[in-house]
């Protein structure tokens, strides 16, 4: 039986979810995509979302929690963990997606967070742990014994070596790759195809090959 599913945010975020969802269900029935919910002013009473419905604001998860489950489709990482953990809190249960296609496999003895969303071609490793709320795009690879924080973002074709560890809230942007045994605080930002040899510090923004701090970007 396919498992209920609502999307909280509407955006093109949660447009690309939606997609995965349906060739994912083009495969073997999955989900039943009930619609989205949004916040939005914008947002009203028969709107229609690339044909799904509009079914209202966050809230409405909470009176439904016992037969639906959701994914947080917001790409603002600290609104996506204030949102995910109030409604954790009040028994809604989160969903991670992963997306069907490409050469991507997740790794034994990897422990997954609730709600994380993976696209296609995505590669994690052996014993790595990976938080709630994760989002990792096409073709991202993780090496053995990897961590990564709750709520952090890694974009397209990223590679992160072996025994690194990504904190909280932290974006990555395509192209970028880490060398083994890496730290990277949290809500630290690493520019697009840059590669980072040396660690990270929370907060941070780095940009370049090899990858350094940009205070002009922060």
């Amino acid at each position: 039986m396919a498992k209920k599913i609502v999307l909280i945010g509407a955006g093109g975020f949660g447009r690309e979810v939606a997609s995965i969802i349906e060739v994912l269900n083009t495969v073997k029935p999955t989900y039943e995509l009930l619609g989205f919910l949004d916040d939005g002013s914008q947002y009203h009473e028969d709107m229609m979302i690339n044909d799904y419905p509009w079914l209202g604001n966050r809230n409405w998860i909470i009176d439904h929690k016992d037969d639906v489950v959701c994914t947080c489709c917001i790409g603002n990482p600290k609104i996506k963990k204030i949102i995910q953990e109030e409604l954790t809190e009040k028994g809604v249960t989160f969903e991670t997606i992963v997306a069907y296609g490409g050469f991507g496999y997740i790794g034994p003895h990897t422990e997954i967070g609730p709600g994380c969303i993976f696209y296609g071609g995505v590669t994690i490793a052996v014993n790595c742990k990976i938080g709630a709320g994760v989002v990792m795009n096409q073709m991202v690879n993780i090496g053995h014994d990897c961590v990564i924080g709750d709520y952090t973002t890694i974009m397209p074709f990223t590679g992160i070596s072996g025994y690194c560890k990504v904190g909280s809230e932290v974006n990555i942007g395509g192209h970028a790759f880490i060398i083994p045994g890496r730290k990277i605080g949290d809500a630290a930002t690493i520019a697009a195809g840059s590669i980072v040899f040396s660690n990270v510090k929370a907060g941070t923004t780095v940009l370049g090959n090899p990858a350094k701090r940009m205070r002009e970007l922060e």
